[in-house]
């Protein structure tokens, strides 16, 4: 086999091109004939808005590699910067007629128009993670979003008896992080009282901005009602991090959140294992929601083209990580 990897507007393109090899002194040839007849199984992925999102690309290329190993299969695997981008690559997908797309879309809405052209070729679809509104694919695999906001809320019930403020720093505004609110909305002892800062798009960078800007605008009383913070994802939470650390060594600053006992993410990812496992000051919680789902998602994609029985919904439970049981998650080897 042989593997090619393109970039194309700074995201990996990788496709992976089976070729046999005849031996004539020192020629080499193709066997096109046989090439035709090789079934194509493909992944439509998102760019890197965030580690959970490199992740997921990790995962999908050596889940695809076996899959197509020991099927004697060829892959695609492509990554689209945008909707507009992604839309573009499924439709080609399509166009090339693949046996199976396996898709992460951008955003549900967004991608409906190219799932349904998917559709009406007949071309299995397996959607992963984020959902499209008002559309059946032929099967679903993500993890427990309202099950995440359930238990953050569980946690914070119990660690708060007398109720507290929240602060929630949501995702993006696709289906994911309202799943996450409406299961914490739904648990939540009506004794505690939330804010919404907004929208992060699941970026270190804009969290720091976001939750500098609105401290900036708060009193030191208003800061003092604040006793957890819950966030959409562990990168999310890395930012609040930096801010809260930037604040307290900087001399001249005269806030401060003198209450705040625990800072909740999701996704699992080592770097927030880490600070879980290192951090003194506040209780830090990590749901998983691991990128290595999608390698579940494609191996029902394989079943698919086989023929053989499959789940048409697969919803991946959540695990609470936190000082107790972080070393049982840390792990050197992990691209995530």
């Amino acid at each position: 086999m042989k593997t090619v990897y393109l970039r194309k507007a700074g995201y990996l393109l990788l496709i992976l091109v089976s070729v046999f090899w005849g031996f004539s002194g020192c020629g080499q040839k193709t066997n096109q004939e046989e090439d035709e007849k090789r079934k194509i199984i493909a992944v439509s992925t998102i760019g890197p808005t965030h580690s959970w999102a490199e992740g997921v690309l990790s995962y999908a290329q050596l889940e695809l590699e076996q899959v197509a190993e020991r099927n004697n299969w060829d892959y695609i695997c492509v990554v689209g910067n945008d909707s507009n981008e992604q839309s573009e690559q499924v439709i080609e997908l399509v166009e090339r007629k693949v046996d199976c797309i396996i898709m992460l879309p951008m955003d549900g809405a967004s991608l409906k128009t190219a799932a349904i052209i998917v559709q009406s070729a007949g071309i299995p679809l397996v959607i992963f993670d984020r959902e499209i509104p008002d559309f059946a694919p032929t099967a679903t695999v993500k993890g427990d979003n309202s099950g995440i906001g359930i238990e953050t809320a569980v946690i914070f019930n119990e660690m708060f008896p007398e109720g507290t403020k929240v602060l929630e720093l949501m995702g993006d505004t696709s289906t994911v992080p309202f799943q996450r609110t409406d299961g914490y909305d739904e648990t939540i002892n009506p004794n505690f009282t939330k804010e919404q800062i907004g929208y992060t798009d699941w970026q270190r960078e804009d969290t720091k901005t976001l939750f500098r800007n609105w401290i900036h605008k708060q009193s030191q009383e208003e800061l003092n009602k604040v006793g957890a913070i819950f966030t959409h994802d562990d990168e999310i939470v890395l930012g609040v991090l930096d801010i809260l650390k930037e604040y307290e060594e900087n001399e001249n600053s005269t806030k401060e959140f003198r209450n705040l006992k625990v800072i909740a993410g999701s996704s699992g990812s080592q770097e927030m294992f880490h600070k879980i496992k290192e951090e003194n000051k506040y209780d830090l919680i990590s749901l998983t929601y691991s990128p290595k789902m999608i390698r579940e998602a494609i191996r029902i994609g394989e079943k698919i083209i086989k023929g053989e029985d499959y789940e048409e919904m697969v919803i991946i439970d959540t695990v609470e990580v936190n000082k107790d049981n972080v070393e049982e998650f840390l792990d050197e080897d992990s691209p995530f």
